[in-house]
C-alpha cells in the first residue's frame, strides 16, 4: 500500500470512528500561552503523569502500535514545535535548541509512560517560565536588547564593553547609562555577572577544572575568577560546586 493509499484508509477510519487530532484553534492556545509565558494557562494542559494510556487519545493521533514508542513520539514533536514557536517568539536560538537536545536525550533514557509525561509537564513549565524571562527582557531599549543578545551569544570570547558598543553601532558610554538606568547595572558589571552566572552553570552541570573554565570566559587568572566568582556568589568556585553538583543534570543522568 503505498503512501496515498494510506493516507485514504486512515481518514476512512477516523470519520468512521469518529475521531480528529487536536483543534488547530486548541493547539494555537497551547503554544500561544507557553509563547507568552501564560504558567495559568499552560498548567492546564499538563498531561496526567501516572496515565499508561495518556497519549491513547483520539486527539494526539497514533504515532506507533507500541504505547511506550508512541510517547516517545509524542514528546519528540512537542518539544520540537515549542521551541521552533518559542526561538520565533524571542528565545535565544542557540539556548532553546539545546535545550531541546537536553531534554530529547533525557527522554530516551526512560523506560515509562509515566516518565515520559511528567518529563512532558517539566518540559512545558520550563520553556514556558524562560519565555516569562524573555518578555521580561523584552521591555528594555531596542540598544539594551540588542547588547543583553549580543553578550549572551558571545559569553565565551574575550569581550570588552567597547567591543559590545561597537558591535551594536553605539557609544560606549551611552550604552552603559542604558544598562546602568535599565537594568540597574553599567554595560560591566552586566558583562561580568553574566560571565559567572554562566560559569556557575558550567561548575554543576561537568567536570571541567575551575582553572580550564576561568580560562574559557576570559579570566586573566585563576585567582582573578575566583575572587570575582567569590564575590558574585558569596562561595568560591570549589565551593559552589560542592554545594550544588548534585543537583544537576549530569548528576541526576548518572543517578537516572
Amino acid at each position: 500500500m503505498n503512501i496515498e493509499q494510506e493516507l485514504h484508509k486512515h481518514l476512512f477510519q477516523q470519520r468512521e470512528e469518529q475521531t480528529q487530532h487536536l483543534e488547530y484553534n486548541l493547539e494555537f492556545q497551547f503554544y500561544n500561552a507557553v509563547a507568552s509565558g501564560d504558567m495559568e494557562t499552560v498548567s492546564r494542559y499538563c498531561t496526567a503523569e501516572q496515565d499508561e494510556t495518556v497519549y491513547d487519545g483520539t486527539e494526539y493521533g497514533r504515532l506507533s502500535e507500541n504505547r511506550l514508542q508512541n510517547a516517545r513520539y509524542h514528546f519528540v514533536v512537542a518539544v520540537a514545535l515549542i521551541t521552533r514557536v518559542c526561538v520565533e517568539q524571542g528565545m535565544e536560538r542557540e539556548t532553546a535548541y539545546t535545550l531541546s537536545d537536553i531534554l530529547i536525550q533525557r527522554m530516551d533514557r526512560l523506560t515509562t509512560v509515566p516518565e515520559i509525561s511528567a518529563l512532558h509537564n517539566a518540559m512545558i513549565r520550563d520553556f514556558t517560565r524562560r519565555m516569562q524571562e524573555v518578555r521580561r527582557a523584552h521591555a528594555y531599549s531596542i540598544h539594551v536588547s540588542k547588547a543583553v543578545s549580543y553578550i549572551s551569544a558571545h559569553l565565551h570570547e574575550k569581550l570588552t564593553t567597547q567591543d559590545i558598543a561597537d558591535a551594536i553601532s553605539l557609544n560606549r558610554s551611552y550604552l552603559s547609562t542604558l544598562f546602568r538606568r535599565e537594568i540597574g547595572k553599567t554595560l560591566h558589571q552586566y558583562l561580568l555577572s553574566a560571565k559567572l552566572q554562566s560559569a556557575a552553570q558550567l561548575l554543576t552541570t561537568s567536570e571541567i577544572s575551575l582553572s580550564e573554565i576561568g580560562a574559557y570566559y576570559g579570566f586573566a587568572s585563576q585567582s582573578h575568577f575566583i575572587q570575582c566568582f567569590q564575590r558574585e556568589t558569596g562561595l568560591t568556585p570549589m565551593e559552589y560546586r560542592r554545594k550544588f553538583y548534585q543537583r544537576s543534570e549530569v548528576s541526576d543522568s548518572k543517578n537516572g
